[in-house]
C-alpha cells in the first residue's frame, strides 16, 4: 500500500508543511484530560 505518489523519476513525493506551535501543547492537555476523566470514572465505578 503506497502512502505517496510517485512522480516520473521514481521518487517519493510528500506533502510536507511547517509546524504550527501551540498543537503540542494541546495535544498533551487534552490528553491528560482524558485521562483524568478516566480515572476519576473507573475510580468511581
Amino acid at each position: 500500500m503506497s502512502h505517496g505518489s510517485v512522480n516520473e523519476k521514481g521518487e517519493l513525493m510528500e506533502l510536507k508543511h511547517a509546524p504550527v506551535a501551540g498543537y503540542r501543547t494541546a495535544f498533551y492537555i487534552a490528553f491528560a484530560a482524558g485521562v483524568l476523566y478516566l480515572l476519576i470514572l473507573f475510580a468511581s465505578g
